[in-house]
């Protein structure tokens, strides 16, 4: 492979490291250079992505520990499936048991604070919201 511009995607399953490697073929050990003073916003990626890259060398696979579960993803799974629901005719109730299991609604949905309702409610509406574009947000 020539010299120039190459784009490496390693995956392991669901984690993913992506980079741009320029002038060096990837077949053949390269260096890596990195400037050394970066924004205090993109050190921490930088330096995991570093780390990562290390455990792809060393252990032929990205380590699950270094990939953190973002403390959103089980709020936005819900959300999904609250949208998944709603767009599929599910009423709220259905979709709260399909969330958090019959025993918990037949508990909880006539408390008269609605609590779950109130629960179900916005994770439709966050999730409408999401598919009439708010997604860009996540792509900012």
């Amino acid at each position: 492979m020539p010299a120039g511009r190459q784009h490496v995607l390693v995956r392991d399953g669901p984690r993913n490291l992506q980079f741009v490697a320029d002038g060096a073929s990837m077949l053949e050990p390269v260096r890596l250079h990195t400037d050394a003073l970066v924004d205090a916003r993109s050190l921490r990626q930088r330096l995991a992505a570093l780390e990562a890259l290390n455990a792809v060398v060393q252990e032929g696979r990205l380590l699950a520990d270094l990939y953190a579960a973002d403390p959103r993803s089980r709020r936005l799974r819900q959300v999904l499936q609250a949208l998944d629901g709603w767009l599929a005719g599910a009423t709220y109730r259905q979709i709260g048991i399909a969330l958090f299991g019959e025993k918990r609604v037949t508990t909880d949905w006539s408390d008269p604070r609605h609590h779950l309702f109130n629960r179900v409610r916005r994770a439709v509406h966050r999730g409408r919201s999401l598919m009439t574009g708010g997604y860009r947000l996540f792509l900012t």
